[in-house]
C-alpha cells in the first residue's frame, strides 16, 4: 500500500499497536516476546528516530506510526533493526533512481517521497527471521 499509494493504513498500524498492548496486559509479553521494558524504549526510540523526519516533512504520520507499532510488537532490537534495513533499503532505491533511471529499467512508482513504510516493513521482517525480537531468542 505504501509503495502505490503513498499510504500506511491507521487500520493496520493502530490494529497492531492495540493488539500488542492487549498481549503485554495479557500475558506480560508483547506478541513477539518483548517484555514491558524493551516495548517502552523501543517505542521510545522509534520516535525519537521518526519524529524529526515528519516535523521536517520528510517522513509521513504513516511512517512515525508503523515504527512505533514495530516497537510495541517486537521491542527495542527490532526498532532499530527495522529502522537501519529500512533506511539501507530506501538509500539503495534511490541511488538505483538516480544513477540508473527509466532508461535502465528502473522506474519510480510516482509521488514525491520513496516509501519508507515499506523499507521498515521489510527491516521487520528481517528483523523477525534472524530471531532479533523480544527479550528471549525467537522463535520459542
Amino acid at each position: 500500500m505504501d509503495v502505490a499509494k503513498r499510504r500506511v493504513p491507521n487500520t493496520l498500524t493502530f490494529g497492531a499497536m492495540l493488539l500488542a498492548v492487549i498481549a503485554f496486559f495479557w500475558t506480560g509479553l508483547s506478541p513477539l516476546g518483548a517484555g514491558g521494558a524493551s516495548m517502552l524504549i523501543g517505542a521510545t526510540l522509534s520516535l525519537v528516530l521518526t519524529l524529526p523526519g515528519y516535523l521536517t516533512h520528510k517522513l509521513g504520520a504513516g511512517d512515525v506510526k508503523l515504527l512505533l507499532a514495530i516497537a510495541l510488537f517486537g521491542g527495542t532490537a527490532a526498532v532499530l533493526i527495522s529502522f537501519v534495513v529500512g533506511t539501507l533499503t530506501i538509500v539503495v532505491v534511490a541511488v538505483c533512481w538516480v544513477w540508473l533511471g527509466p532508461g535502465f529499467g528502473f522506474r519510480y512508482p510516482g509521488g514525491k517521497s520513496l516509501p519508507f513504510g515499506a523499507a521498515l516493513a521489510l527491516g521487520f521482517v528481517v528483523a523477525v527471521l534472524k530471531g532479533h525480537v523480544g527479550d528471549v531468542p525467537w522463535p520459542y
